[in-house]
């Protein structure tokens, strides 16, 4: 019989009980003591709230050398952009390389009503907002809410996420132990067939899921 995956999480505040799931509070324990005692623990899983320092990306780096799957969080522009964060916070390169799988940067970008949702053609300036040119924009579809009693007249109604996963590979490994800056590790990945943020955004636009003022707001134009 298979055993169960064991997982621990610290995070300030704990906002949820979740059966199966061990979880620690930070103002009771700081990262660097609560580790010690969730590897006691032989957790498959090891969730840190957030990496805002270097003694909370040493920890999460360590925990990741013992063999356990670290998922984390931290604060950057895309993907491409947190190898330079964790830099930024005193890891080796060699470090990343050994410990680092995977980078998925995430933005959530407002809905279109789809009670009011309509079709209509933006003008060139519009256009240039997310670097396209009229002759780019033939036989695509945009859309905009006017505004209805469902959506209180804002034109908007829920949210959806976009997103940008990057993989490692030997290519990036040997950039990030070269010290590349992150142009070239985004062109790298790029060159893997990476759909960036933008990208994303422009999929949920022309699908008739956002606006354009909503993917020029919550995406960086790069390249």
């Amino acid at each position: 019989m298979k055993s169960p995956i064991r997982s621990s999480l610290v995070e300030d505040p704990v906002e949820y009980e979740i059966d199966g799931i061990v979880r620690c509070r930070i103002p009771d324990l700081t990262f660097a003591n609560a580790l010690p005692f969730m590897l006691g623990q032989d957790p498959d899983i090891i969730v840190v709230g957030e990496i805002r320092d270097h003694e909370t990306a040493q920890i999460a780096v360590q925990a990741a050398l013992s063999g356990r799957l670290v998922l984390s969080t931290l604060d950057a522009n895309d993907a491409p952009s947190s190898i330079a964060r964790l830099r930024g916070m005193g890891l080796e390169p060699s470090l990343i390389t050994a410990t680092v799988k995977a980078i998925l940067a995430q933005r959530l970008v407002r809905k279109i009503c789809e009670d009011c949702r309509c079709q209509f053609a933006p003008s060139a300036e519009i256009l240039m907002e997310i670097n396209l040119r009229p002759k780019d924009a033939e036989g695509k579809k945009f859309y905009y809410g006017k505004g209805c009693q469902r959506c209180n007249n804002t034109g908007h109604r829920g949210r959806c996420g976009i997103f940008e996963l990057v993989t490692m590979s030997d290519e990036v490994r040997d950039l990030i132990s070269a010290g590349a800056a992150t142009d070239q590790l985004r062109s790298q990945w790029w060159a893997q067939g990476t759909t960036t943020l933008r990208e994303a955004g422009m999929k949920a636009l022309h699908n008739g899921v956002t606006t354009i003022e909503e993917v020029v707001r919550e995406t960086v134009l790069v390249g």
